[in-house]
């Protein structure tokens, strides 16, 4: 019989580790992540809205006015944005598996917390960790909703009395 220790290289694994390295530093900010934090913002606004393609409801029947069940509604209240890059990134959010980075993504648009270090420990995982879990998991969103924006597209393209507009093909 041989030994399970024998069937791992130690050298491999040493040189396998992770460096050690400091735990303050945030990773490096590009343009495009500037763009993903600014289109979760929007998103975060977009999902916040109490009206999304309907007017606020009115009571004109007896039974509805007779009604007080129901919130009373404020006039004016915010409206969101119909805009399909929204859309497709809620759709693609909520294909999302309920996992680390979602929880991570979570904690830092929807609720808010403050400071970082503080919503790190208690997911276990350090401030660095944290930051490049959520820039990842920013990519990935941005990923599926450009591949549900080219398939909504394509299925538009594949319409029989689809007409595409001239005024994008000229200059």
């Amino acid at each position: 019989m041989h030994n399970p220790q024998d069937q791992y290289d130690t050298e491999a694994l040493s040189l396998a580790a992770p460096a050690p390295g400091s735990d303050d530093q945030e990773p490096a900010a590009t343009v495009e992540d500037g763009d993903l934090d600014d289109l979760c913002e929007r998103w975060v606004s977009w999902c916040s809205t109490r009206r999304f393609y309907a007017p606020a409801p009115n009571y004109v029947n007896i039974l509805g006015q007779m009604s007080g069940s129901t919130k009373p509604v404020r006039p004016n209240g915010p409206d969101a944005a119909n805009s399909p890059e929204i859309m497709a990134l809620h759709l693609a959010y909520l294909g999302q598996p309920d996992a680390l980075d979602k929880r991570v993504f979570e904690l830092y648009y929807v609720h808010r917390i403050r400071p970082i270090k503080r919503a790190a420990d208690a997911l276990q995982i350090s401030r660095k960790h944290f930051y490049t879990v959520l820039r990842d998991f920013r990519r990935r969103l941005r990923m599926a909703s450009n591949g549900i924006l080219a398939g909504n597209q394509a299925a538009r393209e594949a319409l029989p009395h689809f007409v595409p507009d001239e005024r994008k093909f000229t200059g």
